[in-house]
């Protein structure tokens, strides 16, 4: 697996801290590369506490986590850095890895095609590099509307009215995406399981008899709903059931 040495980038550099947080990733990175896990995880952990995230620390907080033996953090930090980067192949290939780790082999139904495409489009690119789209195609059209109004040119007018059409459509696409991913509209709750072994139960409740199945450290789970400390999950091949909440990491 690669690992990341590397600054946390702009989510540090422009907050309160960041110099005291990167020096922290810096040193997480040095304790990662000597063999001392518990030290860098603490070392991650701290920066995240404080409340700075980035995919590359949670991609190494997850590769620490790989090292010390604990597969549901990894997979649970991996995940989350997924969701900041989604095309990162390396976080990919490290998800594939821990995936055939796991105990529990699900088998995720089918989904609707289209469903599929609308969630490839939304996570295609990272969230900065889409905010960054939206504000140049916003300039762009602004620009482009600019210059069609105070052109004397028949041809530059033109030209105006053409970059405003195209910025405005990229404006239309890419801010629809962003809009769709910042306000996390159709999204669900996801978690992995974080415990060894969980008991899944027809009922929030601790009682044996209502066992239906055991799910296992590493699965990816769907939370649709809450009752006090239990959790109703529902496993990619459409089983549901109960379980502890402490027992899920939240991506």
């Amino acid at each position: 697996m690669r690992f990341l040495a590397v600054a946390l980038g702009s989510a540090l550099v422009f907050a309160v801290g960041a110099d005291a947080q990167e020096e922290l990733f810096v040193q997480g990175n040095r304790h990662y590369q000597v063999g001392d896990f518990a030290a860098a995880i603490e070392a991650y952990e701290t920066i995240l506490s404080a409340g700075y995230q980035s995919a590359p620390l949670l991609y190494n907080l997850g590769n620490a986590y790989f090292k010390s033996g604990d597969l549901g953090r990894a997979i649970l930090s991996w995940e989350r850095s997924r969701a900041l980067s989604p095309s990162d192949p390396d976080v990919e290939a490290n998800l594939t890895l821990a995936s055939s780790l796991t105990v529990d082999d699900v088998q995720p139904l089918p989904r609707f095609w289209l469903v599929s495409v609308i969630a490839w489009w939304v996570d295609l690119l990272p969230q900065p590099v889409l905010i960054g789209s939206v504000s140049v195609a916003w300039l762009s059209l602004a620009g482009g509307l600019a210059v069609w109004i105070v052109a004397y040119r028949s041809w530059i007018r033109s030209l105006g009215a053409r970059i405003a059409i195209a910025s405005g459509i990229a404006v239309l696409v890419l801010g629809n995406s962003l809009l769709v991913r910042e306000l996390e509209i159709g999204s669900v709750e996801r978690g992995v399981i974080l415990s060894a072994v969980v008991q899944v139960r027809s009922a929030p409740a601790a009682d044996d008899n209502l066992t239906l199945f055991e799910v296992h450290e590493g699965a990816r789970v769907r939370v649709d709903q809450r009752t006090g400390a239990w959790a109703e999950i529902v496993l990619g091949d459409g089983k549901v059931g109960w379980v502890p909440a402490e027992t899920i990491g939240i991506i």
